[in-house]
């Protein structure tokens, strides 16, 4: 691969949940997160112990998670943290579950499902992403 094509964005395919285009840094763990109490409301900050993603913030964030733990209370914790301007972007999940479905339209930002490539493989901590909810496409843009 030539130096050029390495410059090329990604575009990872999949199935658009909620519409609309929001762009940021990508958080990115096969962990989930804990619904009740695994986020700090106030700041978005990971506050989980032992979470790969404990101490980072949330925030304006491309949270890409592979699935959901807890009870069906996990959207609550992740709308408080939006609700204090501290929510993701943009949602992505390789497949929703009542959890993330729920998150997803109570904080009503662009997702992303049922993805035609393993995103886990594909996108790193901190890769630039431009997520489209309507056309259901994770480019990355840097």
């Amino acid at each position: 691969m030539n130096a050029l094509n390495t410059q090329r964005p990604r575009i990872i395919r999949g199935r658009g949940a909620l519409g609309g285009i929001a762009e940021g840094p990508a958080m990115i763990s096969r962990q989930t997160i804990t619904g009740w109490g695994g986020i700090d409301i106030r700041t978005g900050i990971v506050v989980e112990p032992g979470h790969p993603l404990e101490g980072l913030s949330i925030k304006e964030s491309v949270l890409i998670l592979d699935g959901s733990k807890g009870s069906n209370g996990w959207s609550i914790f992740f709308h408080a943290a939006q609700v204090s301007g501290c929510g993701p972007a943009a949602l992505v999940f390789p497949k929703l579950d009542s959890r993330t479905a729920v998150t997803a339209a109570v904080l009503n930002v662009p997702t992303v499902t049922d993805l035609s490539a393993d995103i886990f493989a594909l996108v790193k901590p901190g890769d630039r992403l431009r997520v489209d909810g309507r056309a259901g496409t994770i480019e990355r843009i840097g």
